[in-house]
């Protein structure tokens, strides 16, 4: 019986993962279908790079426990920018040991190194003073309203979403409804829909909410480490970047970084 392409492809990619000493879950396992049923979106982010299409078909047969080899495999030193998102993904949404990603209860992605400089010119794009915050909201993760600042307190975000019921992907659906963010003296307000859009992943683990100021553009990032998992904001800040919101990305999707990426922190926690 002749192979067709597909079966001799995956047929390669199983033997050299054999030969590196990769664990494979195998064809019939449930960690490509995992992968492509969770973190579709970002495997379409990922493809257009060939080192990161490389680790994902890879990761997609060996699986977490898979990467050190993939990476051998492809031939790289360190894993390609845009396979961290898709690597957080599979690992929290597929985990199962048995049937899908085999990720390890001790796992752990590669640590993050964040910028955390607020007093670089350009971060803002706006002339207000602050975000306005309201000093007796508790931070609620889960809330309309999420209240965030800087470490050092000079940056702020103040983001206000519509719940929409569940969403497709056993998530909520929010819609993004207003932000303010920057330092203070220049937080800009946006509520114009033509300049927001809200990216809600599977299970809500990598959520984005994207908003342009008209000459900046902010992407926050919003993780949660699987279910009632510790939880992590990162804003990420352009100089380019108008908002498609009928094409809201799952990944910071600006251009000409304006510094580094900062992590955020609730208020009233």
């Amino acid at each position: 019986m002749k192979l067709g392409w597909g079966e001799v492809v995956l047929g390669q990619v199983l033997l050299a993962l054999a030969l590196v000493g990769v664990p494979a879950c195998g064809q019939e396992d449930g960690c490509p279908e995992c992968q492509r049923e969770k973190c579709s979106d970002l495997v379409n982010v990922c493809e257009p790079d060939p080192d990161c299409a490389c680790m994902s078909d890879c990761v997609a047969h060996a699986g977490i426990p898979g990467v050190s080899g993939c990476l051998d495999e492809c031939g790289l030193t360190e894993r390609p920018p845009a396979f961290g998102p898709l690597e957080e993904c599979m690992a929290t949404a597929c985990p199962d040991s048995e049937d899908e990603c085999s990720t390890p209860d001790d796992y752990s992605p590669p640590e993050r190194v964040f910028s955390n400089d607020t007093t670089i010119e350009g971060l803002g794009g706006g002339d207000l003073g602050d975000c306005s915050f309201d000093p007796d909201l508790t931070f609620d993760p889960e809330g309309s309203v999420l209240q965030l600042q800087s470490e050092d307190e000079n940056l702020c975000v103040r983001l206000e979403r519509r719940n929409d019921g569940a969403g497709g992907l056993a998530n909520t659906n929010w819609t993004l409804l207003s932000m303010r963010v920057g330092p203070l003296g220049s937080v800009a307000n946006v509520e114009d829909q033509a300049a927001l859009c809200y990216y809600s992943s599977h299970h809500n683990f990598l959520d984005w909410a994207h908003a342009w100021t008209g000459t900046t553009r902010h992407d926050l990032e919003l993780q949660e480490d699987g279910h009632n998992g510790s939880r992590l904001y990162v804003l990420h800040t352009f100089e380019q970047g108008p908002i498609d919101p009928d094409a809201c990305a799952p990944v910071a999707d600006g251009s000409g970084p304006i510094g580094g990426a900062i992590q955020l922190f609730p208020v009233n926690p």
